[in-house]
């Protein structure tokens, strides 16, 4: 799911700058913006996927050593 977020992330990101390199008003600019946004969006998501697994894993690991 990170993987998932982390390219949607660059294809915004990517988006963004054409549209930003071809913008031909102000709506074209605020749209690109917008896109920049939708892609930080995403790469928070991703981050706090990843800081949730890791999480986890230490977790689990933690519950195998007090088992013993």
């Amino acid at each position: 799911m990170r993987i998932l977020l982390f390219l949607l992330a660059l294809l915004a990101f990517l988006l963004g700058v054409i549209i930003l390199a071809s913008a031909k008003s102000a709506i074209h600019e605020i749209e690109a913006f917008i896109l920049f946004l939708i892609g930080a969006v995403f790469i928070s998501g991703a981050a706090i996927l990843e800081s949730m697994n890791l999480l986890r894993k230490k977790l689990e690991d933690l519950s195998h050593i007090s088992k013993r």
